[in-house]
């Protein structure tokens, strides 16, 4: 199936350990929100700023986006934006939040996190 700007493709967890070093894993969270963990190897580049940001991916090489968890659409939204670029994306929503949970690799993080929530819109 082909991707639409209204539907984009999901990626597990599972799916993302076997890809990584093969796509381009991107934070799409604010920095405020950096202290909730960030997956190991990942760009960070706010939703806010993709549209700006876009030379800093590479079109050849898939692209996953993530957030902080299945409750924040940022990842989702930010798979759309790149999906209407022309890269191919997909949404991992389960974001730091399930990844942290699973004890898989994380960068160091200075901030502590202030609130576990996310106001990611």
């Amino acid at each position: 199936m082909s991707q639409t700007k209204e539907h984009v493709d999901v990626i597990t967890k599972e799916e993302l350990v076997k890809q990584l070093g093969f796509v381009q894993v991107v934070n799409v969270l604010e920095p405020k929100w950096y202290s909730l963990g960030i997956i190991a190897g990942s760009k960070k580049i706010p939703l806010a700023e993709l549209g700006t940001r876009l030379s800093e991916l590479d079109q050849s090489k898939p692209v996953v986006t993530y957030c902080a968890s299945v409750e924040c659409s940022a990842s989702s939204e930010a798979a759309k934006q790149l999906v209407a670029k022309g890269f191919k994306v997909k949404a991992y929503e389960g974001g730091v939040k399930e990844w942290k949970e699973a004890g898989l690799p994380m960068d160091e993080v200075a901030a502590k996190a202030k609130s576990s929530g996310c106001q990611c819109d």
